[in-house]
């Protein structure tokens, strides 16, 4: 019962979330549970390791799945591939139990969910700066009013 709150405050967030904050939630919760992975194999716990890993695997196959490859985009390509090599290496890691592949798996994670983080926060500086903009037209359109009126 001590979950509810927090479970419900995810599904909250989740619902109420716009399209790069959902991929950074996957990312934050890939990061999770493959570190959550990687320390069950560091503690012989194989099948908490293959529990997580699995998880894991989903969730980028999850990311792989909403790609928009076919418009032709460089982007979702380069993703695409990314993509195809992490969970093949996902899949090593859970068959071999190796920390090792794990941690390259989560590094390359990282830095795809760091690319991420950037993307949202131009598009939030961006919006910024349109109302900005739009504040300041309004502000010359009412003095014009006022000198003019």
């Amino acid at each position: 019962m001590a979950q509810l709150p927090y479970k419900n405050y995810n599904q909250t967030k989740i619902q109420t979330s716009d399209q790069l904050s959902l991929i950074i939630l996957l990312y934050d919760g890939l990061s999770r549970f493959l570190r959550k992975g990687q320390r069950k194999i560091v503690e012989k716990d194989y099948e908490g390791a293959h529990h997580y890993l699995t998880r894991s695997r989903d969730i980028v196959n999850e990311l792989l799945v909403t790609l928009r490859v076919e418009e032709g985009n460089k982007v979702a390509q380069n993703l695409r591939s990314l993509y195809v090599f992490m969970i093949g290496r996902i899949i090593e890691a859970n068959l071999k139990k190796d920390a090792a592949i794990v941690d390259e798996v989560l590094k390359v994670a990282q830095n795809l969910r760091d690319g991420w983080t950037q993307l949202k926060d131009q598009q939030a500086q961006l919006r910024q700066q349109k109302h900005q903009t739009s504040a300041n037209d309004e502000i010359v359109r009412q003095r014009k009013i006022r000198l003019h009126g």
